[in-house]
This record gives C-alpha cells, structure tokens and sequence, in this order.
C-alpha cells in the first residue's frame, strides 16, 4: 500500500492540473482512504514537484515582454511551495516589501481536457477510493472549478473583496493583492510569515480547537453575511501566524451565492435546528438538495442525509474522523436504500462547491479532532444570536462590514 501512495503521489505531482487536484481532494477525506495513502497525497496540497525556473521566466516573457529580476529587486528562483496549476516564489520590491509570486505552469490550461480524460482511471489505482465512492461528481467539480482558477485576474478580484471585507480582522488575515503587478498567469500578493497548517498536530487540544473555530466563522461566516466563501479548503491554503491569527492565501476557487439561495439555507437550518422534519424535506426539497416526490418516507430520509449536517445537530460536536468518513460515505453511497435515495438527490448550482467545502473541513477538523459549539456559531449568521465564544466576540468588535464573522 504504501508503494502504491508513493508512486500514485508522485505521478499525481507530476501531471499537476486536474489528476494532481483530485489528490488534494482524496487527501481530505479523513476516514475514507488507507492511512498511508492519506499520508502522502497530502504532500500534493503545497509540495508538488515544481517547474525549472526557465519555465518560470518563459511565462513572464508571455505575460509581461521581461523577467522576473527586471519586475522586482528580489526574485528567488526556488518556489517554497508547488501546487496543482502553480507555483509561488518569495520575491521583493526595491521598498523591501515582501511579496508571494504565484507563477502557473505554461500548458496547464492545454492539458486540462487530457488529464479530466484519465482522472477515472487514476484515482482507482491502489484502491485510491473507498468502495462505492462515484468519481463522477468529483470530476465535474474539479472540470469547472479548474477552469475558473485558471483565470489569476478572476482570482485577484475575489481576493481584494475577501481583503476589504476583512481588514483589520481579529482572527482573519488576507493578503493585499498588487494588482498592477499581476496578470493572467502571474498573482502577485503579499507574503504572510507563518507556520504551516500541519504545526497545529503539535498544539495542545485548546488550541487546536480555537483554530477549528476560526476557520469555521471564516468559511461559514462568509457565506451568511458576504453570501461567498472560499471553497478550497486545504491545509495548504492556510498559514498560523506568529500573532494568533490564520492567514487564508489562495482564493482561486471562489464561489459567490444569490440572497435567495443564502435564504433557502437558513430556512433548512432552522428546520433541523427546532426539529421539524417536514419542514426540513421541503426546505431541502426547496433548494433543489432533494427531488420533489422521492417515494420515501421523511424518516428515511432524514436518517440517510441528517449526516451531511451532524455538526450542528448536538450542542457541541468533536469531529473525529470516523464522523469525516460517515458523512462522505452517506452522501456517496450507490447500494441499499441509501443508494436509492442518493438517486432522487440532486447537486444544484453552487452546491457541488458546497459539497467540497463541508467534505473539506470535516476531515481538516478530524486531523485536528476540533471540538465547539458549531451549532450555535451557525445560529449567530442565521437567527441573529448574540455571540456564543470569546472568538465570536472578538470577531463581531472587528468585523467592518456585513455583521460578525
């Protein structure tokens, strides 16, 4: 088995583009995958093998006519951190302001048809994926969130609103974007000193719980008050600060909801938050989660998809990572009646990114066994409720727009 990671890993790293992001996808999905091939799929989240710097200065030449040394006062020619469409390297202006250059691969966009082609038979290598699990679903989202992240000015845009929304945060650190540096393949942000996300594993309970919390307020947070949210949620996109906070540096994989659509939310929510079932199958059945007249009873149903939401069902919830893997199993089973009923369920607009957000962070929690209130931090953005945590607090005296994150 662990042969098989290695050479799965390795091959994933050096295709990059979609196979490399189904990577990143399965390495989230705590539970669900053997150990050893958790273990190094998750190398593939920010330490791909990385391009020559020749590439490098070929795609400055496309974009800009000029290197990289003729842009900036300091350029290193090593990336710290390689991913699945880019690269980033530590550059700095002649003022020493620090900087993060992300660079893509010339020919990604070229080789994303090819590598969706063979995505099916990749992740099946090794028992890559847990009996029943429909790659289907998994590679649409992976062919239209890879296309949208392609686009480094698209990126930019929705970085600079995730900056202005949240500057001067207590918890929350985005890095200022210089736009009049970037370009279509070339992002040129702020550098954030920090550790990475996998130093949590080293922290006492307390802590790993206090940052369970704020990348819980962060992502859900900005779905009730912004109506977005940043749907790549992966260790790799997340940096400890030596000031407390987190910083979230990759905004490639930005969905943005419609006011109804947040509303359809909250009414599910608060169905399941006093209980009431049928109310709970029509706001499901209302924001297109489940298909009208599936012939089964409210009960069945419930039990089969309550899963998806376990979090918020008990006053607090430890994820652990046989929570992780329950609520990815149920929401891809092909068997039995839960297979029946996964058939009547539908993934609207939007929703497949929603998918990945939740299946996301349930396995980034598991590895943290993240425990707290996240019931009542979801009825803070839904019901209007006083802040439940010193976090929330923190986070309702700094927020400068839009209500407490």
């Amino acid at each position: 088995m662990l042969r098989t990671a290695e050479d799965v890993t390795r091959t994933m790293g050096e295709m990059k583009g979609a196979v490399m992001k189904v990577g990143q996808v399965l390495s989230l999905m705590a539970g669900v995958l053997p150990d050893e091939m958790a273990a190094q799929l998750a190398s593939l989240q920010s330490n791909a093998p990385p391009m020559s710097y020749e590439l490098v200065r070929q795609v400055f030449a496309a974009e800009y006519g000029r290197g990289p040394e003729e842009m900036f006062a300091r350029f290193e020619h090593k990336p710290f951190a390689a991913a699945s469409i880019g690269q980033v390297h530590r550059a700095e202006l002649a003022d020493g302001t620090k900087l993060a250059v992300k660079v893509q691969y010339p020919g990604v966009r070229e080789a994303i048809q090819h590598d969706l082609a063979n995505v099916g038979m990749v992740i099946k290598f090794g028992g890559l994926v847990a009996r029943g699990l429909d790659a289907s679903s998994i590679v649409k989202d992976l062919e239209d969130g890879i296309r949208a992240e392609l686009d480094y000015r698209r990126e930019a845009t929705w970085q600079q609103r995730f900056f202005e929304a949240f500057e001067g945060h207590a918890f929350v650190r985005v890095p200022r974007v210089y736009h009049e540096l970037s370009g279509g393949t070339v992002l040129v942000q702020e550098y954030l000193e920090g550790r990475p996300f996998s130093a949590a594993q080293e922290l006492p309970q307390d802590e790993r719980n206090r940052i369970g919390e704020m990348i819980y307020r962060f992502c859900f947070g900005s779905i009730y008050r912004h109506g977005l949210f940043n749907g790549d949620p992966h260790p790799g996109n997340f940096l400890l600060l030596p000031d407390g906070k987190i910083g979230f540096i990759d905004y490639g994989c930005v969905a943005e909801f419609e006011d109804a659509t947040v509303e359809g939310f909250k009414r599910l929510i608060r169905a399941l938050n006093v209980g009431d079932r049928e109310e709970w199958r029509r706001a499901t059945e209302a924001v297109g989660i489940l298909l009208p007249g599936a012939p089964f009873s409210t009960d069945e149903v419930y039990e089969h998809m309550h899963w998806y939401w376990a979090p918020i069902l008990g006053e607090e919830v430890e994820f652990t990572p046989e929570l992780a893997a329950e609520m990815v199993r149920r929401n891809t089973m092909t068997n039995g009646l839960g297979g029946q009923i996964n058939r009547h369920c539908n993934v609207p607009p939007g929703m497949v990114f929603l998918t990945r957000i939740n299946f996301g962070l349930a396995g980034l929690f598991a590895g943290l066994r993240a425990k707290g209130p996240w019931r009542a931090i979801v009825k803070e953005y839904v019901d209007g409720d006083a802040p439940c945590t010193e976090l929330g607090r923190l986070s309702a005296a700094s927020t400068k727009r839009g209500g407490s994150i």
